[in-house]
C-alpha cells in the first residue's frame, strides 16, 4: 500500500517535470518580488542535496522564448502538440479523480520559487523515549533490535518541498487539505502550533517506522518536510530565531556556486547541490553490512569528494541555455582519484574524423600513472600486483607483450570518440568509434599483426582505399531481427591513431576523411562556430575535454523510428500490459509527423568543456541559438 508520503512525493516530482516541459502556456506577468529567503537560507548547513527553481514564472517566460517553445507554436506541428498534451492530460486523469484538480490548473500552481531537498533525519520524541526504554532489555535479541533501530534512526533521511504558489495558493490550500484527508484516513494525528502568526501543521504516525509530516504557509508559500522537525525548522530560519548556521552558511557549497554562479551575469534559473558521501553513507549505513562495505569506500578514498553542484541559466541572444557543473576535490588526489589523471593537450579534430558525426569528444589523459595507480587501488583488495596476474601475465603468454611498457611507449595522451547514426535508421543505429593516439603507429601496428597469428578465426584483414582493415569475427552467430543493425566490428590504424567501431560504414568514411575525398569535421562551419564559443568560455583556462554535439540527428533517429513499421509493431506488443504505450500507438495513429526539416529547423549544436583546478574539476556546457546561419 503506497503511503500519503509517497503519494505526495512522487506528485511533486511529476509536477515539476511537467513544469519544465509543458508549461508553455499562460505565461504570467511579472510582479513585484516578494521577501522570500532563498531556499539555501532555510535548510540546515547538514543538507545532503537540494535541487531549487529560482522563479517558476520567468521559467515559463524563458522557455516560452526558446527554440523548443517555438517548434511547439508552429502551425504544421501545433496538431501533433496539442493531441500530446490530451494524451498526457487523458493519463493524468487517475491523479485528477483523486486531487481534484486538473493537470493545466496544477502546472499553473507554481508561480515564485521551488525547491526540494534531502535531509538529515532527526529523532522524535517518541523515538527518544523508546530508546531509553529499551535500555533495561539486555537479552541478544534486544540488543539486536536496539542496534538495528539506532543504526536506521541515525541514518535517516528526510524530504523538504518548497513552493511559492502566488496567487494560486487557494489551489495549492486545496491540495495540501487531500493529503490531510488521506493521512488522518491512514490514522495520522493531527496537532497544530502557532508561531508568530504562521500555523504550523503537524501529523503524528500511528505507529512506529511511519514518518512525521509537517508543513505551514507564509507568504503565499507552502514548505512541506517529511521526517520530524524538517518544516519547524525552516519557520525558525524564515523567523531568524536561534543561533544555527544555514545551508547557505555551508563552506562547501558556497565554494560550488561561487564557480557555478560567478561565471555569468545573470542568476541562475535553476541550482543543485549533492553531498554524495554523507548521501550514499546514510543508505549504506542503514544496512548491517555498512562494517564490511563502507570501510572499502574509505579506502578508495571518495571521502575526498566535498561536494558537486551546478547551475543552469538562460543563454540570451547567442545562446538557448548554459550550465555549469563543479565537483569540488579535495587533496591530495590519491586513492580512487589517483586514478583520475586528466591532462591539456589537443583537442580539435584529427583529419579522420567524417563532417557528419553526430557527436565528437575529445579527452586528453595520463594513462600510464592512471594504470599504476589503479594497480594500487586493486592491491588493498587483491594483494600485490594485481593487474600482473589478472591482465599482464596473459597477455604477455599469449602474444609476448608487456602491457606496461606499451602503454608508456605505444599509446599516446588522447582518446577520442564519435558517434554516428547509421542509415537506414535502425532500433541499435546509433554507433560509435573510438580512437586512442599513438606514439609509435609500427609498433601497433605489429601487435595487431601479433594478435591476428594468434587468434587467425577471429581476426581477418580486409583493405580499403589502401587502408588494412582488421574484422573481428563474434564468437556467436546471431540473427537479429529486422529492426536492429548487425554489428561489424573492426579496427584500422590512421597515420599516428588506433581506431576502432562496430560500424564498417563508419570505419570507412574515417578513412575517407583522412584521404581528403570526404569533408571533415575540422573544416564544418558548424563546428568553428561551437569551437570559437568553446574558447571564449574557458578565457585563460587549458581544457583537457571538449565535445561538440548535433541534437537534431538524435531526434532524427526517433523521428525515423516513430515512423518505422518495426517501432509501432513493438509497441503495439506492449500496448497489452501498458497504458503509456497504449496511448502512444493512438498518438502515432492519429497522427501523421510533417517532414523531419520542420523539426530539424528549432536544433542548433551544442559544446562542451572540462578543465581541472586545484580544489576540483569543471565542466561547462552550452546549445547556441538556432539560426539559419549556423546551418
Amino acid at each position: 500500500m503506497r503511503t500519503p508520503t509517497t503519494i505526495f512525493s512522487r506528485l511533486v516530482l511529476a509536477f515539476l517535470c511537467f513544469v519544465l516541459f509543458f508549461a508553455t502556456q499562460n505565461v504570467m506577468a511579472e510582479k513585484p518580488s516578494k521577501e522570500i529567503p532563498g531556499a539555501p537560507h532555510l535548510l540546515p548547513i547538514d543538507t545532503l542535496a537540494y535541487l531549487r527553481f529560482d522563479n517558476v514564472d520567468e521559467l515559463r517566460q524563458d522557455f516560452a522564448d526558446t527554440s523548443v517553445a517555438k517548434m511547439l507554436r508552429d502551425p504544421q506541428l501545433r496538431p501533433l502538440v496539442s493531441d500530446t498534451y490530451q494524451t498526457l492530460a487523458e493519463l493524468f486523469e487517475q491523479v485528477r479523480s483523486e486531487l481534484g484538480i486538473t493537470l493545466d490548473e496544477l502546472l499553473a500552481i507554481p508561480s515564485g520559487q521551488v525547491a526540494m531537498a534531502a535531509i538529515p533525519g532527526n529523532l522524535s520524541p517518541d523515538q527518544i523515549r523508546q530508546i531509553e526504554e529499551d535500555k533495561g532489555d539486555e537479552s541478544r535479541e534486544a540488543i539486536e533490535i536496539r542496534l538495528n533501530r539506532k543504526r536506521r534512526n541515525q541514518n535517516s533521511i528526510s524530504g523538504w518541498f518548497m513552493i511559492d504558489a502566488g496567487d494560486n495558493v487557494e489551489k495549492l490550500r486545496k491540495l495540501l487539505v487531500k493529503l490531510e484527508q488521506k493521512l488522518q484516513a491512514s490514522g495520522y494525528i493531527q496537532r497544530t502550533t502557532t508561531i508568530e502568526g504562521t500555523r504550523l501543521n503537524r501529523w503524528l504516525p500511528p505507529r512506529q517506522g511511519r514518518t512525521e509530516i509537517e508543513f505551514f504557509e507564509k507568504d503565499e508559500t507552502v514548505i512541506l518536510g517529511i521526517g520530524h522537525s524538517t518544516a519547524s525548522k525552516s519557520l525558525e530560519f524564515w523567523n531568524d530565531k536561534g543561533d544555527e548556521k544555514s545551508f547557505a552558511d555551508r563552506a562547501d557549497f558556497a565554494a560550488i556556486m561561487s564557480r557555478c554562479l560567478g561565471a555569468e551575469d545573470t542568476r541562475p534559473q535553476m541550482t543543485f547541490y549533492v553531498d554524495p558521501y554523507e548521501l550514499i553513507g546514510r543508505f549504506v549505513k542503514r544496512n548491517s553490512g555498512a562494517a564490511f562495505f563502507w570501510p572499502l569506500v574509505e579506502e578508495l578514498g571518495l571521502n575526498k569528494i566535498r561536494g558537486f553542484g551546478g547551475s543552469s541559466f538562460r543563454g540570451g541572444e547567442t545562446f538557448e541555455a548554459i550550465s555549469h557543473f563543479h565537483v569540488l576535490v579535495d587533496a591530495p588526489r590519491d586513492g580512487f582519484f589517483g586514478v583520475l589523471r586528466p591532462e591539456t593537450g589537443e583537442t580539435m579534430p584529427p583529419p579522420w574524423v567524417p563532417e557528419n558525426v553526430t557527436s565528437y569528444t575529445s579527452l586528453n589523459w595520463d594513462f600510464e600513472r592512471s594504470y599504476v595507480n589503479l594497480d594500487k587501488i586493486l592491491a588493498k583488495f587483491r594483494g600485490p600486483e594485481p593487474l600482473k596476474k589478472m591482465i599482464e601475465d596473459p597477455v604477455r603468454g599469449a602474444i609476448d607483450i608487456v602491457i606496461p611498457d606499451e602503454i608508456k611507449n605505444t599509446l599516446g595522451g588522447r582518446y577520442v570518440v564519435c558517434r554516428w547514426v547509421e542509415p537506414p535508421i535502425k532500433i541499435n543505429s546509433g554507433v560509435q568509434m573510438h580512437a586512442l593516439s599513438l606514439k609509435d603507429s609500427a609498433r601497433a601496428q605489429e601487435i595487431l599483426s601479433k594478435v591476428r597469428s594468434k587468434f587467425p578465426d577471429r581476426m581477418k584483414v580486409n583493405s580499403i582505399a589502401g587502408q588494412t582493415i582488421y574484422e573481428i569475427e563474434s564468437r556467436r552467430k546471431r540473427k537479429l531481427p529486422d529492426s536492429f543493425r548487425k554489428p561489424e566490428p573492426g579496427m584500422v590504424i590512421l597515420n599516428d591513431w588506433l581506431i576502432f567501431s562496430d560500424s564498417r560504414k563508419l570505419l570507412e568514411s574515417a578513412i575517407r576523411a583522412s584521404s581528403g575525398s570526404q569533408p571533415r569535421l575540422l573544416n564544418n562551419l558548424q563546428f568553428e562556430l561551437v569551437a570559437s564559443e568553446l574558447g571564449g568560455k574557458l578565457g585563460s583556462e587549458e581544457p583537457f575535454m571538449i565535445s561538440f554535439l548535433r541534437g537534431s540527428d538524435y531526434l532524427r533517429q526517433i523521428y525515423e523510428l516513430a515512423r518505422s513499421d518495426d517501432t509501432r509493431k513493438f509497441l503495439r506488443k506492449r500496448a497489452e500490459k501498458n497504458q503509456g504505450a497504449q496511448k502512444a500507438i493512438e498518438l502515432l495513429s492519429r497522427n501523421e509527423l510533417p517532414p523531419f526539416e520542420e523539426f530539424e529547423k528549432y536544433f542548433a549544436p551544442s559544446g562542451t568543456f572540462a578543465h581541472d583546478e586545484p580544489t576540483g574539476i569543471h565542466f561547462g556546457s552550452f546549445t547556441l541559438r538556432a539560426d539559419s546561419s549556423t546551418k
